[in-house]
């Protein structure tokens, strides 16, 4: 009688297993796809995930459309993976991190999957409209409690006497500074100064010792803007550490704004605004800033030499 019943049971799950085994046959089209979003409403610099899917002959590839838009659209990773299904079918999945840095709603793609057969033919399949919605990452409660700018406020009539101390601490500060650059100058003068560091080997050499400390998003980016904003300031003569991104970004050269405007944006989402941050794109604002020290580091040594060469003989 067991016996019987272990035969019984056996028979069941063959034939449970084979019916699960069968894999729906393409359609009269050819092949089959889809798009599908993990979420379709997002924060500033959030990641969401879309996933295309294709069934297709074996004879034949898939080629979704490309994405990615400036800062509307960004992809920050893309994996693609092709596994028989059958004996005359392939499936298709690409996997894609999306991400945005401008509010709004913004259409992920309209193009078609493209399925490629063996003799050059090509057969389309229209994908699911996505739209996604990035938000703003300060919710309604937050915006309630930030206030309005104050008024002006007039400055006390009476001058404390601590302002008078560092107001004379910076004078004879001022005064030393000026005997000390009179006395460099001057020919019979045993101070010898010492050589200026290029500023692109300052730049350089502050990369150098972030490459070999724990890559932390928000402590990364200040310590990467300082560093960029330093090599500004002593490279292109740019009040850069004292400068907003904006007032930053308007002083700055077209061909370098462009190089240095995403960088200045993700930064500034992961000071302020704290957003996260994949070690891919850390690495991506790194070599951005190592890649423009590089290719600006002899811009402008030319005209300083020149100008100082001029000032000399005059």
């Amino acid at each position: 009688m067991n016996q019987l019943r272990q035969l019984i049971l056996a028979s069941l799950l063959a034939v449970i297993l084979t019916g699960c085994g069968k894999v729906e046959p393409l359609p009269p089209g050819g092949f089959d796809a889809q798009a599908v979003l993990s979420t379709n409403i997002l924060h500033l610099g959030d990641l969401v995930t879309l996933t295309q899917t294709a069934r297709h002959p074996t004879d034949s590839r898939i080629v979704f459309p490309t994405l990615g838009n400036g800062k509307q659209i960004v992809v920050q990773n893309r994996s693609i993976e092709t596994r028989p299904l059958s004996d005359d079918i392939l499936q298709t999945e690409e996997t894609l991190q999306l991400t945005s840095f401008r509010i709004g709603d913004w259409i992920v793609a309209t193009n078609p999957a493209v399925c490629i057969l063996s003799d050059g033919t090509e057969k389309e399949h229209p994908l699911p409209p996505l739209t996604l919605h990035v938000q703003s990452t300060l919710n309604e409660t937050n915006k309630t409690i930030l206030s309005d700018i104050h008024g002006t406020i007039k400055p006390p009539l009476r001058i404390p006497r601590w302002l008078w101390i560092s107001a004379l601490a910076i004078l004879l500060l001022t005064a030393i500074i000026f005997l000390v650059r009179y006395l460099w100058k001057s020919p019979a003068s045993p101070f010898t100064p010492e050589p200026i560091i290029p500023p692109h080997i300052i730049a350089q050499e502050a990369l150098a010792a972030l490459r070999n400390e724990p890559w932390i998003p928000e402590p990364f980016f200040v310590q990467l803007s300082l560093i960029l904003r330093n090599y500004l300031e002593n490279r292109f003569n740019l009040n850069a550490p004292e400068s907003t991104t904006e007032e930053l970004t308007e002083k700055l050269q077209p061909e370098h704004r462009d190089a240095l405007g995403p960088l200045f944006t993700q930064a500034d989402l992961v000071k302020f605004a704290r957003a996260d941050a994949q070690q891919a794109a850390l690495q991506t604002a790194f070599q951005t800033v190592e890649t423009f020290v590089e290719q600006t580091m002899q811009e402008q040594c030319l005209p300083q030499e020149s100008a100082k060469n001029t000032k000399e003989e005059e």
